[in-house]
């Protein structure tokens, strides 16, 4: 199937490692110009290197893109790279920028959420703001953040306070720019992402001693997936790269869940 976005360049942060990871290999697959950012230089180079073996045209930068100054360094290097970005994907974690871990309400600061809403809320703001003007000069784009599925329904077998209040406000952020920015031909949409074996998921189990072949029977006990399993990075890839395509043209305003199932509501 031809998506039809070959020569386009292709902004992807967090994109070293986990469902940022096969977002950008998958790009690069499409024949995207494709940039890495991470905020590490290591895992940057490497990341870059792997694409580029692969046969894919690839650049990257390390940045913290919890920062302003840092999201202008990081977009105007692709514009120096490959050209303006016409496909950005929002991929920032809690912590960052410095946020603190979970917690319960009785013991968060309102320190902890102002950063949390930093880290996960205001560096899609900063991304967006960036990119949004050559965006429209060009009259395509596509915007996309991958969320969490807990900004809808907030899971209560575990605590992400500051995950589930910092990931609702970009929800209704991409909503409103869904309306201001289609006259444009640029779309904005959530992927609302459930358990997917990342990495930092994997050290999850990890640290709660599950065996690598009980994952699965871990979470159907605990979290009532209907499929019964963890999700797959390329996966929840393969819908942001759909999304990002022209025949995802028409899909804007959205927030779609990637989660076996495990979101209740009908709508």
């Amino acid at each position: 199937m031809d998506l039809g976005i070959g020569g386009r360049v292709a902004f992807v942060s967090g994109g070293t490692k986990g469902i940022g990871r096969a977002v950008a290999e998958q790009f690069a697959k499409e024949g995207c110009h494709v940039v890495v950012t991470g905020r590490g230089e290591e895992g940057v180079a490497e990341t870059v290197a792997a694409l580029r073996e692969a046969g894919g045209s690839a650049a990257g930068i390390a940045a913290d893109l919890t920062k302003p100054d840092e999201v202008e360094r990081a977009v105007q290097f692709a514009r120096d790279t490959f050209g303006s970005p016409d496909i950005v994907v929002s991929n920032v974690h809690l912590g960052a920028g410095g946020a603190a871990g979970e917690g319960t309400f009785d013991t968060l600061t309102d320190a902890d959420y102002m950063a949390a809403f930093n880290d996960l809320a205001m560096s899609v703001v900063y991304l967006t703001r960036a990119v949004v003007p050559d965006m429209k000069a060009k009259r395509w784009g596509r915007l996309i953040n991958i969320g969490s599925a807990a900004a809808k329904e907030p899971p209560p077998e575990i605590e992400h306070l500051l995950h589930n209040v910092a990931r609702a406000p970009v929800v209704v952020l991409n909503k409103t720019l869904a309306n201001d920015l289609g006259p444009f031909g640029i779309t904005v949409n959530t992927v609302g992402t459930g358990w997917i074996l990342t990495p930092s998921v994997q050290r999850f189990a990890d640290e709660l001693n599950i065996g690598k072949n009980n994952i699965d029977d871990f979470i159907r006990k605990n979290f009532h997936i209907p499929l019964n399993r963890f999700g797959k990075p390329e996966e929840e890839a393969g819908l942001i790269v759909f999304l990002a395509s022209e025949l995802g043209g028409y899909i804007t305003g959205t927030w779609i869940p990637v989660d076996g199932g495990m979101h209740r509501s009908a709508w």
